[in-house]
């Protein structure tokens, strides 16, 4: 019902503006209204008509845009988006008045055109991340509260230069992680878990991969273990260190990999708090106490 009479209004204010197009133009084209004398100005009169109009018909369509926008993003972000129509609105209502004053559109309509892409080329960074924040605010891939992992290559300088260790299955991804604080129209606010307040340029974000409060509970070990270390006691060490610590609510312990000398085991926690660091550092303090684990990765 609320799409139908948003879309009713728009249709009334295009009817009722083309009906005053019509009046104006059969006024002025057919019946002799205009005196005698002042004939030569009746494009002039006519575009000026034309012009105010059209100036009327673009405010009442902004002003209903305006609100139909504020319904669904927030409006701060629905004025920027209104401001772009009425360019484009008052773009076309100086086309308009051009061609009834009896001027070359096509000059016009090329130069434009030329100076609008030299402007593109020049701005084209601030252009991108514009249309990237529009795209971000309108269809809400995530909004300012949630927690979001990003990954994206375009700090590729991040990335480690060796390559992973033997039997090792990481991947180096650097990844953004943290609350967003507040999308504007160039940047998107990314507030980390050390305080560290990020400003993303929004078309980097809307290029990488994200993910959208992911479960964070879970920390993942990989360790190397010689093959003279039985796996069983490993084991069994491994579950003597995570039931005496009360963070750790579950565990599981496997084998990954095997390889000449040494076998791939992976250790996943489920933990309660923040401090995954922490626990983690503490899990691996007590696994290296123990003299039964080679490597951490």
């Amino acid at each position: 019902m609320e799409k139908r009479s948003i879309a009713s209004r728009f249709w009334w204010i295009i009817l009722t503006g083309l009906a005053m197009i019509a009046l104006v133009f059969f006024f002025t084209r057919t019946k002799p209204v205009i005196p005698a004398g002042y004939t030569q100005y009746t494009d002039i009169i006519q575009a000026a008509l034309f012009g105010l109009i059209l100036y009327i018909i673009l405010r009442l369509i902004m002003k209903a845009l305006l609100v139909t926008l504020e319904r669904r993003v927030e409006k701060k972000y629905a004025k920027p988006l209104v401001f772009l129509v009425s360019i484009l609105g008052y773009f076309i209502i100086l086309l308009v008045i051009l061609d009834l004053l009896g001027v070359d559109l096509s000059s016009v309509i090329l130069g434009s055109a030329f100076g609008g892409a030299i402007i593109g080329l020049a701005a084209q960074q601030i252009l991108s991340n514009f249309f990237s924040g529009i795209l971000l605010i309108w269809s809400k891939p995530f909004s300012p509260g949630d927690y979001i992992e990003l990954n994206t290559w375009q700090y590729s300088y991040m990335l480690p230069s060796y390559p992973p260790k033997f039997l090792s299955r990481d991947e180096f991804r650097w990844k953004i992680s943290g609350t967003v604080d507040d999308i504007s129209m160039n940047f998107t606010t990314i507030l980390e878990e050390d305080g560290t307040i990020l400003k993303l340029p929004n078309n980097i974000v809307i290029q990488g991969a994200t993910t959208v409060n992911p479960v964070r509970n879970r920390i993942q070990i990989r360790t190397e273990i010689m093959k003279s270390i039985d796996y069983s006691n490993f084991k069994k060490e491994v579950d003597s260190i995570a039931s005496k610590m009360k963070e750790i609510t579950e565990y599981n312990c496997n084998v990954e990999e095997i390889g000449k000398d040494t076998y791939l085991v992976k250790i996943i926690l489920v933990v309660i708090g923040k401090n995954h660091d922490e626990i983690r550092g503490k899990f691996l303090e007590s696994l290296l106490a123990s003299g039964r684990v080679g490597v951490p990765s």
